[in-house]
């Protein structure tokens, strides 16, 4: 948290006004009103903060990088790949590309998240004298709840420690603010009190929804989306009847049938399942309004052997194979030209979403609310619930259902890892996996192994020659499932303290 930037954000947050509360993706993007004015009225509010916090976010997809998920084009130059070699690497410095040279935006997750929490801040702060009807008011202060319950939960999962009950209110988390004010330094407030500070901000966020009847599109988000955030925050600290609680109603909803649907967009307006979706859509695809996100995200994922420098891992896939006509591969992956391309995420090329990049779906309650029954041997119910959602998901369900899930008889460990790797089957590419390693590691540990290919080509050539290969290693226990403080920050406040991150993991 740069206090000089800081300083200049809050004075551009002041003068802050962009466009009028907007109803649909074209109208999010198209009706936006380039004028300076301090804003007044609740719709002023609103553009503002929805500018910031729910169309430029263009940081969510580095976590993919160091999951299972992903794997480098061994034909792609080592130069190509280089961007994100530190993130893929697990090095202890990621803001250094493969060729040791400074790359601030493979760390910039800090500062854009401690942005959006500043927004909140602000809003909460004035949005009680905003202009507008009670209604109107109170929908916005519940936004800007929410906004802050996401971005302090992102937060604390990228650069502290797993929450741990036994330890929490000793381990450093990251530093609190509350407010528009600065200081000259921070400290950092103990994992247990960030959670505490999501958990009540969440609460306050469906409180606060449920106090006003505005509807709006599903840019924005809602009671659902809070309360079915706050169920992954119990999640993430195994608080099992919480979650069973949180995701009572949710859970009981209908599910998008993927398996009369295949090879189409789920992310659309008319699914019922989605409950707010975020990102603004010119971060996902080529040729688009550069000025809107960082544009280097697609030209990761194309799709030609020759241009993709990072895709799909052939772990992931063999996961999906498990099952006879899995939609979800379908729905979420692409790989058009068969052998001569990579497999990606099918989102990078203008399917899987006609909204923004992330979203919020009630299959999520669904996990969620299995893996807690599985904690409390809840196993039948676990099993009822599961079998319910994959039926939704994997066309044929019933005839592969004794070959694919445990059974009842299964304890609840066996059904706890099962669910785990279903999370990660419907969320892939999502933001959910390096989170989902991390939490469950103690119990499901996952040993990572990433392949870098060292390869180079003539100039003006194709044809790539390689030159050998390095391969790494992150453990179940590694210090680097936490990030350091980007250098920026370190070099101000310097009361803060590192975690140390490891200069080297395992490398062959």
């Amino acid at each position: 948290m740069n206090i000089t930037y800081i300083h200049k954000y809050l004075t551009s947050i002041s003068l802050l006004l962009l466009g009028a509360t907007l109803t649909s993706c074209g109208d999010f993007l198209d009706e936006e009103d380039k004028d300076l004015v301090i804003p007044e009225t609740v719709t002023q509010y609103e553009a503002m903060m929805h500018k910031e916090v729910f169309l430029d976010v263009s940081w969510f997809y580095k976590s993919d990088f160091m999951t299972d998920d992903i794997t480098e084009n061994p034909l792609a130059t080592t130069s190509a790949k280089n961007t994100y070699k530190s993130l893929y690497t697990w090095k202890r410095d990621v803001e250094r590309d493969g060729e040791g040279q400074v790359i601030t935006s493979t760390n910039n997750m800090w500062q854009n998240l401690y942005n959006d929490i500043l927004v909140a801040n602000y809003v909460i702060e004035n949005g009680h004298k905003a202009t507008g009807t009670d209604d109107e008011r109170n929908y916005l202060v519940a936004e800007a709840y929410f906004v802050r319950g996401r971005s302090y939960l992102d937060l604390v999962n990228i650069y502290a420690p797993v929450y741990d009950a036994a330890t929490a209110e000793n381990t450093p988390g990251v530093p609190l603010r509350l407010g528009t004010g600065v200081a000259n330094d921070y400290t950092r407030a103990s994992v247990a009190k960030v959670y505490e500070q999501i958990e009540s901000d969440l609460k306050d966020a469906v409180r606060m929804f449920g106090m006003s009847t505005v509807k709006k599109s599903l840019w924005h988000p809602n009671a659902d989306a809070a309360l079915l955030l706050l169920s992954r925050v119990y999640l993430y600290k195994g608080e099992w009847q919480n979650v069973v609680d949180a995701t009572q109603d949710l859970a009981s909803r209908q599910l998008y049938d993927l398996t009369r649907r295949p090879n189409s967009p789920m992310i659309v307006e008319t699914n019922a399942e989605v409950l707010h979706s975020y990102g603004s859509p010119a971060t996902l695809y080529p040729g688009t309004d550069e000025s809107l996100g960082v544009m280097e995200i697609p030209s990761v994922y194309q799709t030609n052997l020759t241009t993709c420098t990072y895709g799909a891992s052939e772990d992931l896939l063999s996961q999906f194979a498990l099952a006879t006509n899995d939609c979800r591969k379908y729905t979420w992956v692409i790989n058009p030209q068969g052998g001569t391309s990579m497999t990606v995420p099918a989102k990078w090329h203008g399917q899987f979403t006609q909204l923004g990049a992330y979203t919020y779906r009630i299959a999520e309650a669904y996990l969620n609310r299995a893996e807690a029954l599985a904690a409390l041997g809840k196993v039948g119910e676990a099993q009822t619930i599961m079998t319910k959602y994959l039926t939704s998901r994997i066309a044929n369900f019933s005839a592969q259902r004794a070959t694919y899930m445990p059974s009842a008889s299964a304890d609840q460990m066996e059904w706890r890892r099962f669910v785990v790797d279903q999370r990660r089957l419907e969320f892939c590419f999502e933001n959910m996996r390096w989170f989902d390693l991390r939490r469950v590691n103690s119990w499901y540990p996952h040993t990572l192994t990433h392949t870098f290919t060292l390869a180079s080509s003539a100039s003006g050539s194709t044809n790539v020659t390689v030159q050998g290969t390095e391969k790494y290693t992150l453990m179940p226990t590694s210090p680097n499932y936490v990030f350091e403080l980007p250098e920026s920050e370190t070099q101000i406040n310097t009361t803060i303290t590192p975690y140390g991150r490891r200069e080297e993991i395992v490398k062959e």
